[in-house]
């Protein structure tokens, strides 16, 4: 029985009592701390082992700062960059507190009309492209110096710490996705940004007047249905075939949508054979994971063996996982297993190991070259996939190590904190890869190591220099 890394449990606990402001609630000293404590209990109980990269006295004494900080009333904006800081030092990319991106959306914010690439490393900040009718049409890869008096560094380092990952450098690019909501709620940007950035070796100065949110999102809308219409009318998934090389290219950009994509998947192989397709390119360089099934389904069009993702799981029994069985069983008959499941003990901890996948009568196996493309973003179930292909040599692993790691904690189980409903989500298990040993805490190594946004050039190159 495979599983979901993300499947989400929304616990309905208390009701939060409020004092109110002219903008968001506020939340006394007493309930924010009410809810940190929360937090750690359900964290302890649920997770099978939080502190296996930063110590409990090191955590439990940040934890006492964060609430000996809190001396007057917070609203949820404001209480979540305080206690976000605590589980990303625990470095497990399933366990974190959701932002109130809700409260964000309603203030309908002013935001730059980019879209930028964020790293761990120097150059901290680049822009990677502008939306329609930007005001200032820069350069694809400019480095960004400073916005509004705040170096590149410390807006980087500063989201950083708001995300949780295995990996600085998957934090930064994650959080890259949210860039504009972290100016605004950290730095509370107004309607205009002052932009230090470099062109051609010299310092620029540039001042840039923001677009209204729900504007943006507009522009944006418009901007990737003119240039990718074919890409969203198969949803999430689209299979692109090159004329020359007999050629293709798997765009994956999540793994989500089980039923959707078994029938895409049907039909793209189908396709691929009837073009006598001899390289097939997966591209996971912006999926951060979902549905591990998915991961299988593709697996039986490559696979030439029997298979299996993973090798063994640890799990840790909790109140959580209990009441995620029974959300998902209410209104339906309990089986004996689900019963004996919420009977058995809570902080057991049990191992489970996987019995390999028989492969299905497929008449379209693929049988060519496979190149699996990877970068710091793919995670989770995605990263799961790229180590099966590498550890059965279904193909190459082309790009960059990958921010979800080859031993790592998942299934995720979900609350609420009580008193500000802010979403907390905890990994329930721990997953061992196929091809991972005990100390393995790393992520997918790729074969050929290259640049994530290089790496789909690299590949062509590669195909087009063994097929003349």
């Amino acid at each position: 029985m495979m599983y979901v890394k993300r499947l989400l449990l929304s616990a309905h606990l208390l009701p939060a009592i409020m004092l109110f402001s002219n903008a968001q609630p506020l939340y006394s000293p007493e309930q924010l701390k009410a809810d940190i404590d929360t937090m750690v209990r359900y964290l302890e109980d649920t997770h099978i082992n939080p502190y296996y990269r930063y110590g409990k006295a090191l955590f439990y004494k940040d934890v006492e700062q964060v609430k000996e900080q809190l001396r007057q009333p917070l609203d949820v904006t404001s209480f979540y960059l305080r206690v976000q800081p605590l589980l990303g030092k625990l470095e497990d990319g399933h366990t974190d507190i959701k932002p109130p991106l809700a409260l964000y959306n309603q203030q309908n914010p002013y935001e730059l009309p980019y879209a930028v690439k964020l790293s761990a490393t120097p150059p901290y900040i680049t822009f990677t492209k502008a939306y329609l009718t930007a005001p200032l049409p820069l350069p694809a890869a400019t480095e960004i110096i400073s916005i509004n008096g705040i170096p590149a560094q410390k807006i980087t380092e500063d989201i950083i710490n708001l995300n949780t990952g295995e990996t600085r450098a998957f934090r930064a690019d994650f959080g890259a996705g949210y860039f504009n909501y972290y100016l605004h709620t950290l730095y509370k940007t107004g309607k205009t940004y002052t932009i230090h950035y470099r062109l051609n070796g010299r310092k620029v100065k540039a001042v840039v007047k923001g677009i209204r949110r729900n504007v943006l999102l507009n522009k944006i809308n418009v901007q990737e249905t003119a240039t990718s219409q074919q890409h969203k009318a198969q949803s999430d998934y689209h299979l692109s075939i090159l004329p020359n090389n007999s050629t293709a290219i798997l765009d994956l950009p999540t793994f989500d949508n089980l039923q959707h994509f078994d029938t895409f998947l049907d039909s793209a192989f189908t396709v691929m054979a009837a073009e006598n397709i001899q390289n097939l390119i997966i591209d996971l360089r912006k999926n951060s994971g979902g549905d591990s099934d998915i991961g299988d389904a593709i697996l039986q069009y490559l696979a030439r063996t029997p298979f299996r993702q993973y090798d063994k799981v640890v799990e840790k029994h909790s109140s959580l996982l209990i009441q995620r069985l029974l959300k998902q069983k209410a209104g339906k008959n309990l089986s004996k297993w689900d019963s004996a499941f919420i009977n058995k003990p809570v902080h057991v901890v049990s191992t489970e190991t996987y019995d390999d996948i028989t492969l299905t009568t497929i008449p379209n196996r693929f049988t060519g070259k496979l190149y699996v493309l990877t970068s710091t973003y793919t995670f989770s179930s995605a990263a799961d996939f790229a180590q099966a292909v590498k550890h059965y040599k279904l193909g190459k692993i082309i790009g960059e190590e990958t921010g979800g790691w080859i031993i790592s904690y998942g299934d995720i189980v979900s609350s609420k904190l009580p008193n500000t409903g802010l979403t907390f989500t905890i990994s329930s298990k721990l997953y061992y890869n196929m091809g991972a040993g005990v100390k393995d805490w790393h992520g997918v190594i790729p074969d050929i190591a290259q640049p994530a946004d290089e790496a789909m050039q690299y590949t062509l190159s590669l195909i087009q220099k063994a097929h003349p």
